[in-house]
């Protein structure tokens, strides 16, 4: 009998069994159970990233990166002007999300650990606070509260993010830089002539520190005590309002009729929630509004972290400009709607009675001359309406700023308040221009505008009100205008 008539069985048989284990292994992997969650590696690798382009340039704007922050217009040098005070209205830097969202764990809020300006900050501080070398005369109010966020790279519901200390570093500096060369009291500033406000939030109060020490000396910040707002409003004595609470209700639901005209929209922003809002984070109620699930978004794109994803969908490109696209339409829409100009003058009348206030305490000589406040975007937008100023997608970036500039024409003779001017700047832009209530404006070069502070006096003492029908703010905010 040959010896191929063996072989041939036993090559058969060999070839079988590789092929019924192969297939044994197949049906396993297939078997196997998948993991319920992504892991890290396709959290960072495989997720949809946002990419900078003309497409998504404005998007990334909101962001207001550190290297983004840039001196603007502030400030110019002139013989016949001098500079006498600053006011400086702040937006907090770079927080964590308002709301939990899905797989925040793979998002790194931290920032730069070769960044000499945050490391020098991070040491004043530590002695400022723990060895005891240098008195801190300032927390006040905020005492107890940590001078920086409490994780390095963890994002934190709500809470400044060392990204966002990085922004408001950057932003003292810049400022510095422009005001030091013609503004020579800010070397030597003594305590009783700056004056701080912040909200009663860790995001504000650091916000304010970081700030701070970017524009002035450090000697100068242990001295600086930082006052405590009421309301993100900064109203002061003049704030509780039901009026303006109605404005805002008929504002809301216009903002709703809106959507519901919208139903494409309306699912976008439903599925897109959806995915980015986690589990326990009211999922319903928060994806229905574009403008949180925009806002939740944000951490994700401003930390260069993949899209958030689910078991079933992740979030795309196209999804987030079609959200960016419509919030940004709501919000130039919004402008233009007279609940929310009523609503905003009555919100802001507080703060601008004490602008006004602080104006007049630097005609008079008496100080303080540099005057911050360190709130939120609310607080920006609501000033610039009443202001009458333009909408600005852009106004609305963390670490964002209003600063308003206050002059003395060395070439008349000083009489109160009518030889004293202002301009107001808009992240770093010149706006005084479209300031509603400036009767003279005064044209000093090209990019410099000035308005006369007995303007901004007759408007809020006279003028404030007449949209309003009514001639003060306690009657405005018992009886609606019709």
């Amino acid at each position: 009998m040959s010896v191929d008539v063996f072989r041939r069985p036993l090559h058969c048989y060999i070839l079988l069994s590789i092929w019924i284990l192969l297939l044994v292994g197949g049906v396993y992997k297939y078997l196997e159970p998948k993991p319920r969650y992504p892991t890290a590696s396709i959290a960072t690798e495989q997720y949809h990233n946002l990419v900078l382009d003309v497409k998504t340039k404005r998007i990334f704007k909101v962001c207001n990166l550190p290297d983004d922050i840039k001196s603007g217009d502030e400030g110019f040098d002139s013989k016949q002007w001098t500079l006498r005070g600053l006011l400086v209205l702040i937006r907090h830097g770079d927080r964590g999300p308002l709301q939990h969202v899905t797989n925040i764990s793979y998002v790194n809020c931290g920032y730069s650990d070769t960044d000499a300006h945050l490391k020098l900050y991070q040491d004043y501080l530590h002695n400022l606070t723990v060895l005891g070398k240098v008195s801190w005369i300032g927390p006040g109010a905020f005492h107890g509260f940590p001078v920086l966020p409490t994780h390095a790279t963890q994002c934190q519901i709500g809470q400044l993010t060392m990204q966002g200390v990085a922004q408001l570093l950057k932003l003292g500096q810049v400022l510095r830089e422009s005001y030091v060369g013609i503004w020579q009291k800010l070397l030597n500033l003594t305590q009783s002539e700056i004056v701080v406000y912040s909200t009663r939030y860790r995001r504000t109060f650091q916000s304010a520190l970081a700030f701070l020490y970017g524009f002035v000396t450090g000697d100068t910040l242990s001295r600086v005590t930082i006052l405590e707002s009421q309301s993100m409003s900064f109203c002061f004595r003049d704030c509780g309002c039901p009026v303006a609470d109605t404005f805002y209700r008929s504002l809301r639901r216009h903002i709703t009729r809106q959507l519901l005209s919208h139903p494409a929209v309306a699912l976008l922003s439903e599925t897109t929630g959806r995915v980015t809002f986690s589990v326990g984070a009211e999922q319903g109620i928060l994806g229905a509004d574009p403008h949180s699930v925009r806002d939740a978004l944000l951490t994700y794109i401003c930390h260069s972290s993949g899209l958030p994803c689910n078991l079933h969908n992740c979030v795309k490109r196209q999804n987030v400009a079609g959200i960016f696209s419509y919030t940004d339409w709501v919000n130039h829409q919004k402008w233009n709607d007279i609940n929310w100009r009523r609503y905003c003058l009555l919100k802001s009348y507080g703060l601008i009675k004490h602008i006004v206030s602080q104006m007049l305490h630097m005609v008079s000589n008496s100080g303080p001359y540099l005057i911050l406040y360190s709130g939120h975007d609310h607080t920006l937008e609501q000033l610039s309406t009443a202001l009458g100023l333009k909408s600005d997608p852009h106004l609305l970036r963390y670490a964002g700023r209003i600063i308003i500039e206050v002059y003395n024409n060395n070439r008349q003779l000083l009489n109160g308040a009518r030889d004293m001017y202002f301009r107001i700047l808009s992240n770093g832009k010149d706006v005084t221009r479209q300031v509603h209530f400036c009767k003279e404006l005064h044209n000093v070069e090209q990019d410099v505008t000035l308005c006369k502070i007995e303007d901004i006096v007759r408007f809020i003492h006279d003028d404030y009100f007449t949209s309003l029908n009514f001639t003060n703010f306690k009657d405005s905010c018992v009886t609606k205008s019709v």
